[in-house]
């Protein structure tokens, strides 16, 4: 029972995050909480001009706020779902704001080289590849889509402030749906097993999972790329980061080698 608990495929999120129940499980988030952010991070890290790309823009929210604030972007993202209600709640009227179905795995065939000042990577979705190969192809991809002294900002979980404060077991229900969730840690891991019925009445299981990276390694592999640091924050207001903060967000510019 607790092998099937715990039983995925290695592009769980492909299936997961087109289903109603993805979006009524999360699609609570709070708006100003959003434009807030995005206003912060932008004014620390952009330059007037800028076309950026929201990599992983799930239903598009980040990527129509940096719009707002007068930027070109572009919204990525492998859910067709996703897009599908990014353009229809943010794309019509809107100038220089595009939603792109794709693979992140994959930008180097969607993009030209050079093509944005910066790439932000929201919300731990660059971290749900099981594949070894599929963090180096995305990675790779960023720094083939920016330009000379663009940037990279990455919004990922902390894991030592997971880790903390893990709620193995709850039961939630929201949009008409009961979501019976478990949480654990494993090696190199955190993953959340859901369990709920659908609108037919038949059961389903969604097993989220996410690499368990500590900012020291981002840091490293960012080095590895030719990306310097240049700022390390500990939440969305952009406090800095410390063990106990709840996110780690990295921001790393690519740096000309000549």
């Amino acid at each position: 029972m607790m092998t099937e608990l715990w039983k995925s495929d290695a592009n769980w999120f492909a299936t997961w995050f087109n289903t109603p129940a993805y979006h009524a499980l999360y699609g609570n988030r709070d708006e100003s909480e959003a434009e807030a952010f995005i206003a912060r991070l932008a004014q620390c890290v952009l330059n007037p001009g800028d076309r950026v790309m929201d990599m992983g823009c799930g239903a598009g929210r980040h990527a129509a706020s940096l719009n707002r604030l007068g930027f070109d972007t572009t919204g990525l993202d492998l859910s067709a779902n996703s897009i599908e209600t990014a353009r229809r709640s943010y794309q019509s009227g809107s100038n220089g704001l595009n939603f792109v179905q794709g693979d992140m795995r994959n930008i180097t065939s969607l993009f030209p080289e050079d093509s944005f000042g910066a790439v932000f990577s929201l919300f731990t979705s660059i971290g749900y590849f099981q594949e070894e190969g599929g963090l180096e192809n995305t990675l790779s991809g960023v720094n083939h889509v920016l330009q000379e002294g663009g940037v990279f900002a990455l919004d990922f979980l902390n894991p030592e402030r997971v880790r903390k404060q893990l709620v193995p077991e709850e039961i939630k229900e929201v949009g008409g749906y009961t979501f019976h969730i478990h949480r654990r840690m494993v090696p190199g891991w955190i993953e959340k097993s859901i369990q709920y019925t659908d609108e037919q009445g038949a059961p389903q299981h969604h097993v989220e999972r996410v690499r368990s990276i500590a900012p020291s390694v981002w840091q490293n592999i960012f080095t590895e790329k030719g990306w310097e640091v240049q700022g390390h924050f500990g939440d969305y207001e952009l406090n800095p980061w410390s063990p106990d903060t709840p996110r780690s967000i990295l921001v790393a510019r690519k740096i000309s080698c000549g």
